[in-house]
């Protein structure tokens, strides 16, 4: 029988795999009309660079946790970091989508 440790650090592998792809069109291929919350008067280079960026970073975590997971097994703190990392990480790219911090007037300069 398989471990539980197993079945859920391939769940959290495949899961930072699903989100690094996208991440990866949208930091690196210049769609940041990937992102659902994409707002179209944003620059699309800011964009891609800080929404992308975030989103890669979301992948590695939950890559990161998923072979924690395989190599160490379950732990309740490590669980809730990666939760509360991806919640806080999740806000972050749809303000970034959204043109949080990004200047129109500076920009048209």
């Amino acid at each position: 029988m398989v471990s539980f440790d197993v079945v859920m650090g391939l769940f959290w592998l495949v899961a930072g795999t699903v989100i690094l792809i996208p991440a990866y069109f949208i930091a690196f291929r210049g769609r940041p009309d990937l992102h659902v919350h994409y707002d179209d008067d944003v620059d699309p280079a800011y964009v891609s660079r800080r929404a992308g960026a975030t989103a890669l970073l979301m992948g590695v975590v939950t890559i990161g946790y998923g072979l924690w997971q395989l190599l160490i097994g379950y732990h309740p703190f490590a669980l809730g970091g990666l939760l509360v990392t991806l919640f806080v990480l999740s806000v972050l790219t749809k303000r970034f989508a959204q043109g949080w911090g990004w200047n129109a007037e500076s920009a048209e300069q």
